[in-house]
């Protein structure tokens, strides 16, 4: 395909997608606005005639009723009426009104639920609309309902003028774009690159005494500018641009190793400045608040100061890229770590109506590992149950002891995980949250930490049922 009928596809095919949403978008706006009037205005007359009629009704006028209806029909025509006793029996109606099953049933239910309906019958191509209230009196004592149907004939024809407005104005916009793209293409596009390719075949074929008529001021007269020098060096030039054409391979070669190395450098500063900065303004108000006089507070302070600690820790390992730190273990009561997140974590499921339980069982339930990675461990595995799990629900952490295993179970009621999904958990990268932003790495971090602490992961679901995760830690040995 030739690159001006490209450009002239390209042209129709952007002025299609941006005519059609605007005509779209047009149309349904103005069948909003259309019924949106058309229910304000029914709204209007409905209920100037549910005070008339109720009035009357009230006071046993039946004949006001008549002459009210007969009023109605020389104003509007078209428009149908009907008046129900509370039983819903018609009572009255306008001059050639008929009833039907619709009409009755949205009187009836006015009636019953005491409160005014508005539908349009039917709802994807409405052909009327209907209006029904209640009539009660000013002791609340129902007398009856009121229905009024009016067709939708004019909003049909307004919509159908502006719909064959849009298609006629998008048709012009297609001859006039496609005329006007095959001229300027032909004229400034094919006429002189077909030139350009007539010399380029006799260079091709040995040629070098062809030239290209110049003539344009443009970027392809520039271009045949170019290649009539290209032709005048070529030959005398041939050795010289392999030699540098070798040298800048090599140096590009170098540049990108450059700015990979400057890439990466400039990435871990960057987010090591952007954590580290508001994190010492966190540390530095946190710090402060150790000394208040209220303990809630200064226990909550102390969990901050122990949080952004090892958050600094972290910070720490990202400008050490590429020389990670081995876990630093020791005798650690696992309840502890454990804890401090659920801490940290409880405000966080309030917000989502999320029940968080901790229960930590009896006994000892020590281990040998770092602090800050069974945190991390276990601040992992909750923040996935809180994504995972559905207002309303509920997340169980619990630790237990059991042949010679201090075992830390993580179990949500959201909506599980699929058996093909779970081949893959803790691989890296790949995460079922991409959409909310989800990164993949938080179970590839919980099982390269349970793996430096010879700890087992497994997961435990049924789609519908939520998931368990289960981490379960070596007893640490008491010789």
């Amino acid at each position: 395909m030739s690159i001006r009928f490209r450009f002239t596809l390209a042209l129709i095919t952007v002025g299609v997608v941006l005519f059609g949403t605007y005509s779209v978008w047009s149309y349904r706006s103005e069948r909003d606005d259309l019924q949106t009037a058309a229910t304000k205005e029914i709204r209007i007359v409905g209920r100037s005639l549910e005070t008339s009629v109720g009035h009357a009704l009230r006071d046993q006028r039946g004949h006001d009723v008549d002459q009210l209806l007969a009023a109605l029909e020389t104003l509007a025509p078209n428009v149908d009426i009907h008046i129900h006793d509370p039983a819903g029996q018609p009572i009255a109606h306008s001059k050639g009104a008929e009833l039907d099953t619709v009409v009755e049933g949205l009187a009836a239910r006015a009636a019953t639920a005491r409160t005014e309906l508005v539908s349009f019958e039917p709802t994807d191509e409405p052909a009327r609309l209907i209006f029904a209230a209640p009539l009660v009196a000013d002791d609340g004592t129902l007398l009856g309902s009121i229905a009024i149907a009016r067709p939708t004939d004019d909003m049909t024809e307004d919509l159908a003028r502006t719909r064959n407005r849009h298609i006629i104005a998008l048709v012009a916009f297609l001859i006039a774009t496609l005329t006007t793209g095959l001229v300027l293409g032909t004229l400034h596009v094919a006429r002189p690159i077909g030139r350009l390719l007539e010399g380029v075949r006799h260079v091709r074929e040995g040629d070098f005494r062809m030239r290209v008529r110049p003539g344009r001021h443009d970027e392809i007269g520039r271009l045949v500018d170019e290649f009539n020098s290209m032709i005048d060096v070529l030959e005398d030039s041939r050795a010289k641009i392999e030699r540098e054409a070798e040298a800048r391979s090599k140096l590009e070669e170098g540049l990108q190793r450059v700015d990979k190395l400057v890439t990466i450098g400039q990435l871990s500063a960057g987010l090591a400045h952007e954590i580290g900065s508001p994190l010492q303004v966190l540390s530095g108000r946190a710090s402060a608040l150790l000394d208040h006089a209220d303990a809630e507070v200064k226990r909550q302070a102390a969990l901050l100061v122990t949080q952004c600690d090892r958050i600094t820790r972290v910070v720490e390992q990202l400008l050490s890229f590429g020389r990670r730190k081995a876990a630093v273990v020791g005798p650690c009561d696992l309840a502890v770590p454990v804890r401090e997140v659920i801490d940290l974590l409880a405000g966080e499921a309030r917000r989502r109506n999320v029940s968080l339980a901790l229960d930590v069982g009896e006994g000892s339930r020590s281990i040998t590992g770092d602090p800050d990675q069974l945190q991390q461990v276990t601040l992992n595995l909750v923040r996935n149950a809180l994504h995972a799990t559905p207002s309303g629900g509920t997340i169980h952490v619990r630790i237990e002891r059991g042949n010679r295993r201090v075992r830390l179970r993580v179990k949500d009621s959201g909506p599980g995980i699929g058996v093909e999904a779970q081949a893959h958990l803790f691989e890296p990268f790949f995460t079922t949250r991409s959409s909310e932003g989800g990164t993949g790495l938080g179970l590839a971090v919980v099982k390269a930490i349970a793996l430096e602490h010879k700890a087992t992961i497994d997961v435990h679901s049924t789609p519908g049922n939520g998931a368990e995760f289960v981490v379960a830690f070596p007893e640490a040995s008491h010789d």
